[in-house]
């Protein structure tokens, strides 16, 4: 049913790496998400949570390496008193790198501006030599059905082995290893239209549940449009007596009709079904 929608949205739907490092035994871990490459021009849109990535790591990568030197030069005795000076516990990320796979050559700055209380987010990428994608996704913007059927589609495993720790210099570094990035859909339908903070119906809920990774993803109908964006998963419990209760996992999109006015207000080129 969405084998020609997957194999066209494979080209404009992107992985995007993070790799992060915490303080103790400098332990490297993975983390994958999932962007939509907009236009010729490399504009891209995913979550706000999954673009705060690229501040935070500028954060992280700005404060530690002059802490960490502070630590290595005292004696033993005296880390632990600069750990608890600096606050820095086992599990605290003292460094995080961030690529964009397969997007564009050279990318400079990014710009990132985020919608303001919805997560969604629209990544500028500034200075770049060449973008590398050339088939992009047109955005149906009529209101998505209850029981339409739909593909999601994202980056949901990070099996890769991009990064690597230079204790040394107490930096990530990149193994330049050819990795591939397996995408993984889902399928599902509507299950119901949703209202955001300012009861506006902004979202929809799907029967499917989103995967870590594929957030910022495309939601797909059977004619390969993008009807939305995957932004995560809700759990609904109930109780159902005495040391019994139930669950269900269900996904939640952002609707293409908020999607476009978003990228209207921020003059960003986009393809509408029905526009040539």
């Amino acid at each position: 049913m969405f084998v020609k929608a997957i194999k066209n949205a494979i080209t404009f739907t992107k992985p995007f790496l993070t790799g992060k490092i915490l303080y103790k035994d400098r332990q490297l871990i993975n983390g994958i998400n999932t962007v939509i490459v907009l236009n010729e021009e490399g504009d891209l849109l995913t979550c706000a949570h999954v673009a705060d990535a690229f501040l935070i790591a500028d954060d992280i990568n700005d404060a530690f390496p002059p802490i960490l030197k502070e630590i290595k030069s005292v004696k033993t005795s005296k880390i632990e008193k600069l750990e608890k000076q600096y606050n820095i516990k086992s599990d605290t990320i003292i460094a995080m790198h961030n690529i964009l796979i397969d997007i564009a050559q050279k990318p400079g700055r990014l710009t990132i501006i985020k919608h303001e209380y919805l997560d969604l987010a629209i990544i500028k990428i500034e200075n770049k030599d060449k973008i590398f994608v050339n088939n992009f996704p047109v955005f149906n913007t009529k209101i998505t059905e209850i029981g339409t059927s739909i593909c999601g589609l994202g980056f949901a495993f990070p099996e890769y082995d991009t990064f690597a720790y230079d204790y040394e210099n107490e930096k990530i570094i990149t193994t330049n290893k050819v990795m591939n990035f397996p995408i993984f859909p889902l399928n599902g339908i509507v299950t119901r239209l949703v209202a955001d903070q300012n009861n506006e119906i902004t979202l929809f809920e799907t029967s499917m549940q989103v995967i870590p990774g594929q957030n910022g993803g495309p939601v797909l109908n059977e004619k390969g449009e993008v009807i939305g964006m995957l932004i995560g998963t809700k759990r609904f419990n109930s109780y159902m007596g005495e040391n019994r209760s139930s669950f269900i996992d269900l996904g939640l999109s952002i609707n293409s009709n908020t999607i476009v006015k978003f990228l209207e207000e921020n003059n960003i080129k986009y393809n509408k079904a029905g526009e040539k």
